[in-house]
């Protein structure tokens, strides 16, 4: 028996560790990115969005892309229509990424709309830098 629970949880991290690990709420990102100093990205979406869709089934699914953000990153995921951000980090199209420290101002422009993973590593890494600068 202990066998098989072994197993799954190997199974279980094996599965969870290609994809990023969201977090669903803004006080639980604010909560974990000063627990781990990391800034956070916010990524606001809406289902049934092409563009958001997208993000997740391509982009996301990157190796390169979620080691990326899952080790530089506190990755928060906020539904446009439940998103308990505040004001300054609303939206009005999705997707929308913010990134911002744990007082919530940005280190980056807030980016609308998708991009290919290069282009999305380019502008992770350009927000870690500010993150570090503004220290």
């Amino acid at each position: 028996m202990k066998r098989y629970i072994v197993t799954f949880m190997v199974m279980t991290y094996m599965l969870l560790a290609g994809e990023i690990t969201w977090l669903h709420t803004y006080k639980e990102g604010v909560k974990a990115s000063r627990k781990q100093h990391k800034p956070m990205l916010i990524f606001i979406y809406k289902p049934g969005c092409g563009a958001c869709e997208f993000m997740e089934e391509d982009v996301f699914t990157d190796k390169m892309i979620y080691s990326y953000v899952n080790k530089a990153f506190i990755p928060v995921k906020l539904n446009i229509n439940n998103n308990d951000a505040p004001k300054n980090l609303q939206a009005v199209a999705t997707p929308t990424f913010h990134f911002v420290n744990d007082r919530g101002e940005k280190i980056e422009e807030t980016l609308v709309g998708g991009k290919t993973g290069t282009a999305f590593l380019n502008l992770f890494k350009d927000a870690v830098k500010n993150y570090k600068k503004s220290l």
